[in-house]
């Protein structure tokens, strides 16, 4: 109801009960009805507005696929969590990171930054192998070139993960570590032996690179 039309009610009540005493002035009553109605009307919107709220809290709590990775950086170094590898510094002033077997070949890009916060120079491609204009090419059984092993050591534990342990101090200057990926069908084809190419290469001088992948080892 209007205040308008309660208005014209209360003119009407108050020519009915002229001739009856009332211990409450009618004005009075309406006031009052008056006031738990706009009580009601505050509480209606209070009560909307917290509900719109709770809704939001629960569908971004219900959400946690979409927290970014964990990237802490501190005094004591850089320690990178994703669900694919994980990169930590150490004490001594090596880099170790961890993969994940199944994830092994995901996110390079992600790697490859979270081992130049960590440090060490690091070029990461997939299916395309670089090499520097003096390098002769060769490479291990296992995929590395000259000067990797001592930069670079795997270790591949039982669960199926593989640590590297990577050495900064041990980088010559204006050189970065490259680690070519085999794609799907490289992998295919060389039986997943080797699964990437490592190279020591300039970081002052244009690479060679093709899709030229190294020749399956075969354990004897």
């Amino acid at each position: 109801m209007s205040d308008f039309e309660t208005d014209q009610l209360l003119d009407t009540l108050r020519d009915s009960l002229d001739d009856v005493h009332l211990h409450t002035p009618v004005e009075e009553i309406v006031a009052k009805g008056r006031a738990r109605r706009r009580l009601r009307r505050v509480t209606g919107v209070a009560a909307v507005a917290l509900s719109a709220g709770l809704a939001v809290g629960v569908s971004t709590l219900a959400n946690p696929s979409t927290a970014p990775p964990s990237y802490a950086t501190s005094g004591e170094g850089v320690h990178v969590h994703t669900v694919a590898y994980t990169v930590d510094t150490q004490r001594d002033g090596t880099v170790h990171a961890t993969f994940d077997k199944q994830r092994y070949f995901t996110d390079h890009a992600g790697l490859e930054a979270a081992l130049r916060r960590a440090g060490f120079p690091v070029l990461i491609k997939t299916g395309v192998f670089c090499k520097g204009p003096n390098d002769d090419g060769k490479l291990s059984p296992s995929g590395g070139g000259a000067g990797v092993d001592r930069v670079m050591e795997g270790v591949r534990e039982k669960d199926g993960r593989v640590t590297f342990i990577f050495k900064p101090e041990n980088m010559p200057a204006n050189t970065q570590l490259f680690i070519g990926y085999l794609n799907a069908a490289q992998l295919a084809a060389v039986h997943m032996n080797p699964g990437s190419v490592e190279r020591l290469v300039p970081t002052d001088a244009k690479l060679i690179c093709d899709s030229v992948a190294p020749p399956e080892h075969v354990y004897r």
